[in-house]
């Protein structure tokens, strides 16, 4: 908590609409002037107010704080109709670069026949179709973990050597003549089963190959045999490795776990890449996770190996491509993902940052393209998948840095699922200052109603806007309306709140919150207020400031407009007033 926050009690004065002529005040010239107080809430909106003192503050100054940006249009880097090597040479995981001793960059566009493209930048490559990086072996047994392999992590210290984790895919129905009775759907997905292997290149980055026999060149999958015909399942889509500070070298996966295909982010470290067998990941409190074999050392459950990571911050997946952004000085992470409060999900690409590889932000936007789950027939229509970030300037052979001035790359299947001719794009991005504005919905139309603004949760008719206010009919005993989607700095900590109850009406009206480092609503983040029953506009002033769990970055706020009544209640206006610029 910052320094001029304090513990006490709420100052809530309502102010007349002369008085606030320093920010542009109420829109509605009706206003007038009531006083009253409230104090922080024991349990619900009808807790009665407790009288305080006032203090006079001035106002917050606008905060400023860096964000990534896209800075221009896309670029083509693979052309699947003139640049493939076979038809089945598709950009199928997120891109990965690495830079070998001779100085000549390689970019894997990975599938389970994996090639390259080189050349002496990332500005610069054509592909390579003289040699097969790595050949999947199709191997029948699940207990071998040796069947569609993609190189998806390659990572080198010295340009000569190159380890690389794959995503092992075990597609159960493409082995039903070898195993009689498997997959008796034959649907790839049902029968799906992932896992992470470890793949050694000692020829600069021309081949690949098991770093020891299978299945000895297992990394890490879920801890129980193959469950055939339910829902795919293991850990997938690894990121690239980066070198953290401590010097262990660290890798982001996707794990779906049995039953229900229950999603989350994995996160798992090694002190020796040389070493398949000794990442361990991160269970909630150490990294003493330890992956088994569960065809030789018994079973367990997933979350008691690799517990979830910053659901709240990363969603369930998370974890495509990460970089460490010298300018920000932070992790960067992206994937293809959702907003995590917003009313509008807001699919597409998202990125979160870490200064310790643990605590994560709460994703923000970056990137709004087609994908699986905002187009009506993903299998056939065009979406995105498989982003990552990578710096041509990045002194690191791995590509594990960025200067605040990169490449988002990501893959395009140009007729969806089903066709194999997909492109891999990049549109340049960068890390950019910029003043946060202070929320401010004056509901002078029907745009306030939209992605980023309010909608009714709970015993509220659908909400409209009428004469510059929003309207809000209560019908039953607890109306409340939320705006999420928001990233409100703390310092911007005066809220002002400008409406209308009926003359009739004395009651309570209560806020709530949401902040990045907490994000689900309840009693112990809300203030409750008096409500003034004058049939004219009245504006509230709250200062949050008061409140201890005001910190951080705010993600939402709900209004609880009036307590135990079914009555329309007006909102000309809600904002968080900031002192003028020079």
């Amino acid at each position: 908590m910052s320094a001029r926050r304090r513990a006490g009690f709420l100052l809530l004065l309502a102010l007349a609409a002369a008085s606030c002529g320093d920010d542009g005040g109420s829109t509605t010239p009706e206003s007038t002037t009531t006083s009253t107080s409230a104090a922080l809430p024991s349990s619900t909106t009808t807790t009665e107010p407790a009288v305080t003192t006032t203090t006079e503050r001035p106002l917050p100054v606008e905060e400023s704080r860096s964000r990534i940006v896209v800075t221009g249009p896309e670029e083509m880097v693979f052309d699947w109709t003139t640049d493939r090597c076979e038809d089945e040479h598709i950009p199928d995981i997120a891109a990965r670069a690495i830079r070998t001793a001779d100085g000549v960059v390689h970019l894997t566009i990975g599938h389970y026949v994996t090639y390259r493209m080189a050349g002496p930048s990332l500005d610069e490559l054509t592909t390579d179709c003289s040699t097969v990086l790595l050949d999947s072996d199709y191997d029948p047994d699940p207990a071998q973990f040796n069947d569609s392999e993609w190189i998806g992590s390659p990572y080198t210290l010295d340009g000569e050597t190159i380890y690389a984790i794959a995503h092992n895919e075990y597609r159960g129905d493409t082995h039903r003549g070898s195993r009689p009775g498997q997959c008796p759907s034959a649907m790839r997905f049902p029968c799906l089963d992932t896992s992470f292997t470890m793949q050694i290149s000692t020829d600069g980055g021309d081949t690949y190959r098991d770093i020891v026999e299978a299945p000895g060149h297992l990394v890490a999958t879920l801890p129980y045999t193959y469950r055939d015909d339910t829902v795919p399942s293991g850990i997938r889509q690894p990121s690239n490795i980066v070198r953290g500070p401590d010097d262990y070298f660290y890798l982001f996966g996707n794990i779906s776990d049995q039953p229900a295909e229950e999603q989350w982010v994995c996160a798992m470290r090694t002190d020796d890449l040389a070493d398949p067998g000794s990442w361990r990941a991160w269970n909630g409190t150490a990294w003493e996770g330890d992956w088994l074999d569960p065809y030789r050392e018994g079973e367990a459950t997933a979350k008691e190996i690799c517990a979830p990571l910053a659901p709240d911050q990363l969603g369930v997946s998370l974890n495509d491509g990460i970089v460490f952004d010298e300018r920000l000085g932070r992790w960067v992470m992206v994937s293809v993902t959702a907003h995590p409060t917003s009313a509008d999900p807001q699919w597409g690409v998202y990125y979160a940052t870490s200064e310790n590889l643990l605590d994560w932000t709460t994703r923000e936007l970056l990137l709004v393209v087609p994908v699986n789950q905002t187009v009506a027939d993903p299998d056939n229509m065009l979406v995105h998948a498989y982003p990552t970030i990578i710096d041509p300037d990045s002194p690191s052979l791995s590509f594990e840095t960025s200067d605040g001035e990169m490449y988002l790359y990501l893959s395009r299947f140009n007729f969806g699922g089903n066709s194999l001719d997909r492109d891999l794009l990049r549109w340049p991005i960068s890390v950019v200052d910029e003043i946060v504005p202070a929320p401010d919905w004056d509901f002078a139309d029907d745009d306030d109603l939209g992605i980023d603004g309010w909608r009714g949760v709970n015993d509220v008719a659908p909400l409209t806007v009428a004469d510059g206010a929003l309207v809000i009919d209560a019908t039953g005993p607890d109306p409340y309306l939320e705006a999420t989607g928001l990233a409100v700095p703390d310092a911007y900590d005066r809220l002002r709140i400008t409406m209308r109850h009926d003359e009739d009406v004395t009651s309570h009206a209560q806020l709530f919150f949401v902040t990045e480092d907490d994000p689900s609503w309840s009693e112990a983040k809300s203030v409750v207020f008096d409500i003034a029953g004058t049939g004219a506009f009245e504006d509230y002033e709250l200062d949050l400031s008061l409140l201890a769990g005001w910190e951080g970055t705010i993600l939402g706020i709900r209004l609880d407009p009036v307590a135990d009544r079914t009555t329309t209640v007006l909102v000309d206006r809600v904002w968080f007033p900031v002192a003028p610029s020079d």
